[in-house]
């Protein structure tokens, strides 16, 4: 009961259009019932008595009723459908605008496909249960209603020898129908998992060509069809039991009611008229009992999909909006760490009585081998993750009490695999600053060094660059992304191993002077293995095992023969020996 009314609460936004149509679903149902009784009147009075006003009278009122019910039909039809496309936008929006607020770190435990797979497969099955399957329950439910008091003035008898298989088809129908939900719940994760690996395939397909795993990942993915397949044929399998013991279960009770009804006759207690028209009633009332198999299917598959929706949407996210949030209207940069630490969920610490101080207009650098902690610390500037413990300070507040989009409003970054999308150049650059005006999206571009190839493209700004971007080359989109972060004008940058996927010396050059345009008058905290990029700032951080190991300028750190004077002395060897 309690999921009938999690159903009817979808609906409650458009009761008075679901009334209307529930409506119109009753009156179709009561014109439903006067084809019969049209026979019934024909057989024993028309025919009978040779009255060819009665017949026309009659002929007359059926065209009435089909008109009327072409009415009601169209009514209905139209009402359910406005209805149910209005609920999946409302539905669709409600669980995307939930998957943009769970934090980073939700997105980053659940596959992509399974997200999607959620967002398109569960709200069309609850889609296909509201508006497919209870419409059909809703009119099976006044037609047995009906029917069974018109069959019981006809004849009490016979209806209810008619009845007598309905009460073992029911306990039958229970028994078996809780394991529905179940299986279809098994059948929707792995269409989950199996939409999650496409997803990856079809990403890293360069990957995948190139090393010729094209028949292993086909394998793979008709190996996931054919546990889908099985899956859903173990479903099917009960429902269609259920499907075909109703229809034997209606054919037994029919043919016992031929049987009877055909004595009746015969010893004058029934006309042929009545006989006629109960047997047309009695199709009117076990089509419907049949069709409850299958609004059953409708029902376990959708209530596993509004299980799965209902799981996203009273998650709470990780970085939560605080109660009385303080907004910025303007940033100065000044970032302080107190004693911050950090663990994943599995327990895992990845950062541990961090203190540092970035003053205003600040470039720091951090350092130090992968997984020392550098890229969470940015995350959590980021407030993509919550610090574990500790404070981190945003000129002087406490970033757990700053407005989220007024935060980030004066935020820009550049990751090291910065996502481009599939529009034109000129929309990703003006991404973060949509409104903008073309003459400033020209002057980031010019800042950050992309004037010269976006030039030479045919479209120039207004050229289509593909799915992540894959039109443009590595430089190309890091060029972009900074130019987006230029013209997002912040008050903190962040920059996460910006340059390591440049693949030539001159491309990195004009990265880097594009970088350095960026950086200008703002505090930015730099991610970087390449050092030459970090050589000038104003302090450099070593992380290792997530603790600060040594702190200072690229001078301090080289005259104190550490942990980063022996990095920038490999790195230095490196280039001299790429060199000869």
């Amino acid at each position: 009961m309690n999921r009938l009314k999690e159903f009817a609460g979808l609906l409650a936004p458009y009761k008075r259009a679901a009334l209307a149509a529930f409506g119109a679903i009753l009156c179709a149902n009561l014109l439903d019932l006067a084809f019969p009784w049209a026979i019934k009147l024909v057989l024993d009075d028309v025919l009978r008595n040779h009255d060819i006003a009665l017949l026309n009278m009659v002929c007359a009122g059926l065209i009435a009723v089909f008109c009327l019910k072409f009415v009601f039909g169209f009514l209905r039809e139209y009402l359910f459908a406005s209805i149910g496309e209005r609920m999946v936008v409302a539905l669709r929006n409600r669980l995307y605008w939930q998957l943009q607020r769970l934090s980073v770190g939700y997105r980053d435990r659940t596959p992509a496909g399974e997200t999607v797979s959620g967002l398109i497969g569960d709200v069309d099955s609850i889609k296909n249960f509201l508006f497919g399957g209870m419409i059909d329950f809703t009119f099976s439910l006044f037609n047995i209603l009906f029917v069974l008091i018109v069959l019981c003035i006809l004849s009490w008898k016979l209806t209810l020898i008619s009845i007598v298989f309905i009460p073992f088809y029911a306990l039958t129908y229970l028994k078996y129908t809780p394991g529905l939900k179940a299986r279809h719940g098994l059948v929707r994760r792995k269409y989950a998992e199996l939409t999650a690996r496409a997803s990856e395939v079809f990403n890293g397909m360069r990957v995948v060509a190139g090393y010729g795993r094209e028949e292993h990942e086909a394998g793979l993915f008709a190996r996931k069809q054919g546990e889908i397949l099985a899956a859903a044929m173990r479903s099917h399998r009960v429902a269609m039991l259920l499907w075909m013991g109703s229809e034997f279960m209606s054919s037994a009770g029919l043919a016992l009611v031929i049987w009877l009804g055909g004595s009746m006759v015969l010893s004058g207690k029934l006309s042929a008229g009545t006989l006629m028209a109960f047997y047309a009633y009695l199709g009117m009332l076990f089509y419907p009992v049949i069709r409850m198999a299958v609004i059953g299917n409708y029902y376990q598959e959708a209530s596993a999909a509004l299980d799965r929706i209902n799981g996203i949407l009273q998650r709470e996210p990780d970085v939560k909006e605080p109660a009385h949030p303080v907004k910025i209207e303007r940033m100065r940069g000044e970032i302080s760490f107190r004693g911050v630490s950090f663990a994943y969920p599995d327990g895992r610490e990845v950062l541990s009585g961090i203190d540092l101080d970035i003053p205003p207009a600040t470039t720091v650098a951090l350092v130090g081998k992968s997984g020392a902690g550098k890229s969470t610390l940015v995350s959590l500037l980021l407030r993509f993750y919550q610090p574990g413990s500790g404070t981190l300070l945003v000129d002087g507040t406490d970033i757990r009490e700053l407005e989220l989009r007024s935060y980030r409003s004066h935020l820009a970054m550049v990751l090291q695999d910065d996502y481009l999308f599939s529009g034109s150049i000129r929309e990703n650059i003006a991404y973060g600053r949509p409104d903008a005006p073309m003459d400033q999206i020209v002057a980031a571009a010019r800042a950050a060094n992309c004037e010269e190839f976006i030039a030479g493209i045919t479209g120039g700004y207004d050229a289509a660059i593909g799915e992540g971007g894959i039109k443009l080359s590595f430089g190309q989109r890091q060029r972009v992304s900074i130019a987006r972060a230029i013209l997002r004008d912040p008050a903190l940058l962040i920059l996460d191993e910006a340059t390591s996927g440049v693949d030539s010396e001159t491309e990195c050059r004009i990265v880097e002077e594009a970088y350095r345009h960026a950086m200008a008058g703002r505090t930015t905290v730099i991610i970087a293995h390449r050092l030459s990029l970090i050589s000038a700032a104003g302090l450099i951080v070593f992380l290792r095992d997530g603790r600060i190991a040594e702190m200072g300028t690229h001078a301090g750190l080289l005259a104190r023969d550490g942990l980063y004077a022996k990095m920038w002395r490999e790195q230095q060897g490196e280039r001299q020996g790429a060199r000869v």
